[in-house]
């Protein structure tokens, strides 16, 4: 009985052997609509497994996997491609099993896409500022008669102070208050630093800015103050708000046009490209179908 228990055995796992085998090549052609074409694949190829390609990055991608930082052996890069050979049999016959709709494997590979896209949407989008910023093109007269027009501003030194919060509304409504009422502006700015190491500079002070240092909000609040004045609470982006006080102002005649033409070029594009990309998002917005579903 046994003797029969065993030549069934030797019988069965060769056919199933068989069977997985024969599995594997009956649907080659669905697999063949996957493949890649040699001018797809990036690197170089190493091996090819029933025409899928393993490639130079692929190892090196396993490699840093593997070594974590480690001394690579130089034996190393020909294991990993033999354990990727290995993997993508396994991979193949896998999906003729049909275990790739095992829910588990379904969930992590849905989150790997949404990885991927992720990293997609933020590749291209730093790729698309940077094609906006190169279509938007500044001209030296563009650049001078913004000089001429702002000269008093670029010329001038601004020693400002100020009291900064971030998400905190209620309380920078609370210190513009007590400003207000005739606090002075170095005690309520200070409680917010109640344990500053004697002879520090105040975190508050911010000494002398230039025209291109002043932030976006500020513009046209502190060149139109005197020094001494306070502003009133400056809304920004991001839930960020600031009362400032100017301390200090400065003509400097060793600025001049030859000296801030560059600076003035940087910010006229940034300007421009953040006018055209605003533009042509409203237009992408307009053509395309966006909806959330309820």
């Amino acid at each position: 009985m046994n003797r029969e228990k065993k030549d069934l055995k030797k019988t069965i796992v060769p056919l199933i052997a068989v069977f997985l085998v024969t599995s594997l090549f009956s649907c080659a052609e669905k697999r063949e609509a996957h493949r890649k074409t040699d001018g797809d694949v990036k690197g170089k190829i190493l091996a090819t497994v029933n025409g899928v390609p393993i490639t130079e990055i692929d190892v090196k991608q396993s490699l840093k996997r593997v070594a974590h930082g480690e001394k690579v052996m130089p034996e190393a890069p020909q294991n990993v491609l033999q354990t990727l050979v290995r993997n993508e049999l396994i991979y193949q016959q896998s999906l003729e099993l049909g275990l790739d709709k095992n829910p588990g494997y379904q969930q992590k590979l849905y989150e790997a896409e949404a990885q991927l896209r992720e990293f997609q949407r933020q590749e291209m989008a730093t790729l698309y500022r940077e094609y906006i910023k190169n279509k938007a093109v500044v001209t030296d007269s563009e650049t001078r008669e913004y000089f001429e027009k702002n000269s008093g501003k670029i010329q001038t030194k601004f020693h400002v102070w100020q009291i900064f919060y971030r998400g905190e509304e209620t309380r920078i409504a609370e210190d513009d208050k007590e400003l207000k009422s005739g606090k002075s502006f170095e005690k309520v700015a200070a409680r917010r630093f109640p344990n500053l190491p004697k002879g520090m500079k105040a975190p508050w002070d911010l000494g002398d800015l230039y025209w291109f240092q002043i932030p976006a909000p500020w513009q046209g609040v502190v060149d139109r103050l005197e020094p001494g004045q306070t502003s009133d609470i400056i809304k920004g982006p991001n839930n960020r708000f600031w009362v400032i006080k100017l301390v200090d102002k400065t003509v400097d005649p060793k600025i001049t046009f030859d000296t801030e033409k560059g600076k003035i070029a940087e910010v006229l594009q940034k300007q421009k490209a953040d006018e055209l990309y605003d533009t042509t998002l409203g237009q992408m917005r307009a053509k395309s179908k966006i909806i959330f579903p309820k």
